[in-house]
């Protein structure tokens, strides 16, 4: 028997009320996956990630709740049910931005993780979802088939995992499986130099925004770069933007502040439990503590060509994307604008 997978959009858009579109893309799939009563044919001969959400601990700002012990229960679960769960991330961190996304999904392949166990908890009752990493945009295809469930007992739940998987008729081969949680690293998402400037040929080249939000408001934002810029889909061919005439590329990472840092290649002192995000305008300077576990937009400027990354001066994350990309270009104009 085949059927609709349960409801759970509500509960992870409540997750991810400022997130952007391929996020949210990849949580529509997941509420409108085809489920099985069966099993995911090769999970048990195959490695598998698995991909953690949790209730923010707090909502103002969104600060990333405790994950790590949930994932402990499973991991014994999946162990005794022959799933060889080899890697466990946070998901806000695989969908933090389009270069981050990619650079994950190439760890994946790294380690031939074909498929995914997608574990989320809503602060009451508990869903996993097993099924086959079938998109390289958004990991599962529309209408994917998949296997759930979902309870109020996680230890339970993973016995009743047990049950499904040794009843089956599955080919059953993972042998070698870890007994403990193995967290996935945090990727360095830049694939070029890391420049903590601005560059001055953003006055004569053209910059790309591609268009991950409401474009009325980006371009609300983007009232205040001084150069000239234009919108551009998302996910396209950076090849492409320099035939169009664009030169840069706007990018950003949209994660914890501690994962947002490690992705962008900061360094920090491991004891800090918060970091300073500063702008400076007119001379004056303006800082914000964020909690490093509260969740953060880092913008930065992409040279097409060279590949180099403008990251800029100083730490300016904000904790919506409208004001870290305010942040951001304040303190590009702070320093390439002289009255």
């Amino acid at each position: 028997m085949i059927k609709k997978g349960f409801s759970i959009l509500l509960l992870v858009i409540s997750f991810i009320s400022g997130g952007m579109s391929q996020e949210r893309e990849f949580f529509k799939r997941l509420e409108n996956l085809t489920i099985t009563e069966g099993l995911p044919k090769e999970i048990l001969s195959s490695k598998t990630v698995v991909l953690v959400k949790v209730p923010y601990k707090s909502k103002s700002p969104e600060i990333r709740g405790e994950w790590k012990s949930i994932t402990e229960v499973a991991q014994k679960g999946f162990k005794k049910s022959g799933i060889d769960a080899v890697a466990y991330y946070y998901i806000d961190d695989i969908m933090s931005g389009p270069e981050a996304y990619h650079v994950f999904l190439d760890a994946f392949d790294d380690r031939n993780l074909s498929h995914a166990a997608i574990l989320e908890y809503d602060g009451t009752e508990y869903f996993l979802t097993l099924l086959k990493l079938q998109d390289r945009q958004y990991l599962i295809k529309e209408n994917q088939e998949a296997w759930q469930m979902k309870g109020k007992d996680l230890k339970n739940m993973m016995e009743d995992l047990y049950r499904q998987a040794a009843n089956s008729s599955l080919e059953k081969s993972n042998l070698l499986i870890i007994e403990t949680p193995e967290y996935g690293q945090i990727v360095e998402v830049l694939d070029g130099r890391r420049s903590d400037f601005y560059d001055l040929n953003f006055s004569s080249d053209k910059l790309a925004v591609p268009m991950f939000a409401d474009t009325a408001q980006i371009s609300q934002v983007m009232k205040e770069y001084p150069y000239e810029w234009g919108f551009v889909e998302e996910n396209i061919d950076e090849k492409e933007l320099r035939k169009n005439g664009y030169q840069y590329i706007l990018y950003f990472v949209h994660s914890s502040a501690k994962s947002v840092k490690d992705m962008l290649e900061y360094e920090y002192n491991s004891n800090e439990t918060a970091f300073v995000s500063e702008t400076i305008s007119d001379g004056k300077s303006n800082i914000t503590s964020q909690n490093i576990n509260a969740s953060v937009y880092k913008f930065y400027i992409k040279h097409i060509y060279s590949k180099k990354n403008f990251i800029g001066k100083r730490w300016d994350a904000g904790y919506t994307w409208q004001e870290g990309l305010s942040n951001y270009i304040i303190n590009l104009r702070n320093e390439l604008i002289r009255n």
